[in-house]
């Protein structure tokens, strides 16, 4: 009889630990954004409710797979949107991963092709699985109640020149904006100078709260107009430790920090969360 006490004791224990595990995974109804530690590369998540988009996966095994498990109920194998900056390794290497694991959506890409070989098989690979592709460019709009996505570049009318002369899917790669009520995002890809430059032209950027920083903190891009403009309150850097292209450029670093913004490194500090409550936000 005591040991018949016990094992339901101990069953009672564990449905209770199980319990808590699963109302603590349930969606909060606020807005989650994650900057996930991927090496040297690009992988962000964005919760709302039940909504989960990836924007890139980062490097093939750099752990967006770790930052997806964490950071999403263990029974959710969805999501809803992926969008891939632009088609290369360090940005959609591990496509193939959450391919395996979650079911798709839809699949938001840029008009230009994969870079390489692999890039294309993983493309051939999501148009024979039938899941849905839009090619996306500014003006486009991705939304789901009142968070908003909105496409800025790459666009047909004043980057027809910079498009025009480039094959680098770098300047070509996605600029989205997030925009929720007490928090803007701005997300840019591996874009240079010149596409900064367009999008200053076209009028279009504006003060935001928080910055995925563009190509890694590479020098040539987030040029001193562009840090300006847009002033984020944080510049996160997606960036592998001792990578060998010297990511983030000092002077990136500099130029960030005489507009007052809060710098994260991912190579030194790890992923960062931030939760917005519809009225503000705050790191986690």
């Amino acid at each position: 009889m005591a040991s018949q006490m016990k094992w339901w004791r101990t069953l009672g224990l564990v449905t209770l630990l199980l319990l808590f595990f699963t109302l603590t995974q349930l969606p909060d109804g606020r807005l989650h954004l994650v900057f996930c530690d991927v090496g040297q590369g690009d992988a962000s998540l964005v919760v709302k409710g039940s909504f989960q988009m990836l924007i890139d996966t980062g490097p093939r095994n750099g752990g967006v797979m770790n930052c997806l498990s964490s950071h999403m109920p263990f029974w959710d194998r969805n999501l809803e949107v992926v969008v891939g900056s632009h088609l290369q390794a360090d940005h959609f290497g591990e496509m193939k991963s959450v391919l395996g694991h979650y079911k798709v959506g839809e699949i938001v890409l840029s008009a230009d092709l994969p870079a390489t070989q692999t890039m294309k098989t993983m493309y051939d690979q999501i148009k024979r699985d039938r899941i849905k592709i839009d090619i996306a460019e500014k003006g486009d709009r991705i939304r789901y109640g009142d968070l908003y996505f909105d496409i800025l570049w790459p666009s047909d009318n004043s980057g027809k020149v910079v498009l025009g002369k480039t094959t680098d899917p770098n300047e070509r790669a996605l600029v989205l904006r997030l925009s929720y009520p007490g928090l803007t995002a701005l997300f840019t890809g591996d874009i240079g100078e010149e596409q900064e430059l367009a999008l200053l032209t076209e009028g279009v950027l504006g003060h935001v709260d928080i910055l995925k920083v563009a190509h890694h903190g590479s020098k040539y891009s987030s040029s001193t107009a562009f840090s300006e403009k847009v002033s984020p309150e944080w510049a996160v850097v997606s960036v592998g430790s001792k990578n060998s292209y010297g990511h983030p450029a000092a002077e990136t670093l500099k130029r960030f920090d005489a507009v007052g913004a809060q710098i994260w490194r991912t190579d030194r500090q790890g992923e960062l969360e931030f939760v917005g409550d519809g009225k503000g936000y705050r790191p986690k």
